[in-house]
């Protein structure tokens, strides 16, 4: 399965070449289209466990993000 993130940057916030480099620590790659970066999982528990370094990765930088997963 797939893991899809966009993220939503503002002008108040950290420079997306900051973030970047974080979300692509967690395992991320990058793509373009509709979606920022996407991962593959095969577990819920691997997919708690990714949402989860996400969420912390982001924490308090006031960018704010939306998922989808999708079975492919």
């Amino acid at each position: 399965m797939k893991l899809y993130v966009k993220l939503y940057f503002n002008s108040e916030g950290p420079s997306p070449l900051v973030i970047v480099p974080k979300v692509k620590k967690i395992g991320f790659q990058p793509v373009v289209g509709q979606y920022d970066f996407v991962m593959d999982f095969e577990t819920p528990e691997e997919y708690a466990e990714i949402i989860n370094k996400l969420h912390a990765a982001l924490q308090g930088s006031g960018v704010l993000y939306t998922i989808q997963s999708r079975k492919e």
